[in-house]
């Protein structure tokens, strides 16, 4: 087992710091968005109501990207019509940053 520096990946959130996370991202206006959603009409709009609500859950595991330094977290909740939305999102939590990656 190497205790070299090599690889310092940190922990992904937990459910709980990753909701303070995007509820402060969205507060400070700290979130990037670059939406693939070529087969729905989904806006920023419902993105950001389906994380703004209480009852959105993560799915799977978070995936490291080692080339961003950051966590991408599946989410899934619905948009402002109700309609079931899954989102991933990246998390830079030491920047109080997120970024909107893709929505179906």
């Amino acid at each position: 087992m190497s205790t070299g520096g090599r690889d310092k990946r940190p922990l992904p959130l937990s459910e709980n710091a990753l909701r303070q996370l995007i509820r402060v991202a969205i507060e400070k206006g700290y979130y990037t968005e670059s939406l693939h959603h070529p087969e729905r009409n989904i806006s920023v709009d419902d993105v950001l109501h389906g994380v703004e609500r209480s009852d959105w859950t993560l799915v799977g595991i978070p995936e490291w990207v080692e080339g961003s330094s950051c966590y991408r977290y599946r989410i899934s909740t619905v948009d402002i019509e109700g309609e079931e939305l899954t989102l991933i999102l990246s998390a830079y939590p030491a920047e109080k940053r997120i970024g909107f990656i893709t929505a179906w």
